[in-house]
Order: C-alpha cells, then structure tokens, then sequence
C-alpha cells in the first residue's frame, strides 16, 4: 500500500526531510523504546497518533510470528470466534402411490 506521503518521502533525501528525529543505529533496544516513548509523547491529538501508528505498522508482517503476538497480547487483541451454527431440518418422506396400495403377498405356500 503505498501513499502519497510514501512517495515523497522516497523523492527525498535523508538530509532533505523536514522532521528533525535522528535515529542512531546500534544502540540498544531500550533506545528505541525510549525514542518511541518521546515521540508518542509530542503526539497530543487522536488522528495524528493513528496516522503515525499506521505508518508504523506499516511493516508489520515482517515481524517473526512471536515477535506480532506479543504486539497482539499488549493491543488486547483477540482472535475473532466465528460460531456457525447449522440447521438441520429432517423432512417426512412423501409417500408415493405405489406405497399406499397393499402388497399382494405372491409367495406359494
């Protein structure tokens, strides 16, 4: 999925782009989460945080399964139950003509 925002971005350099944050490479992951923590914080209003968050999860599937679970177990999100239930409606035979007339019992005694 790609945005026009995606697009811009790509026609920039990294020198050219107006957001100031840095981010260091090989540090810590306790680095990242702190940046994360700070940028979080500058976010005062709903929509921008869920613009940032979709930009974010962007990449999502290229987490290893464990690594999105996690994610899922702190979003407290559940997988959704789908309960089908089937109706099963037993239906009498019909009788035929051939079966309202009496046998004729034909065996010789």
């Amino acid at each position: 999925m790609s945005t026009d925002m995606d697009i811009f971005m790509d026609m920039m350099s990294d020198q050219d782009t107006p957001f100031c944050e840095i981010v260091e490479q090989g540090k810590d992951n306790s680095y990242y989460q702190g940046l994360g923590i700070h940028i979080l914080k500058q976010l005062k209003e709903k929509d921008h945080y869920f613009h940032f968050l979709q930009s974010i999860l962007s990449d999502y599937q290229k987490l290893t399964k464990d690594q999105q679970q996690k994610i899922e177990e702190s979003l407290n999100i559940q997988p959704k139950i789908v309960i089908k239930e089937k109706v099963i409606v037993k239906q009498e035979k019909k009788k035929s003509q051939k079966q309202l007339k009496p046998k004729l019992n034909t065996d010789d005694y």
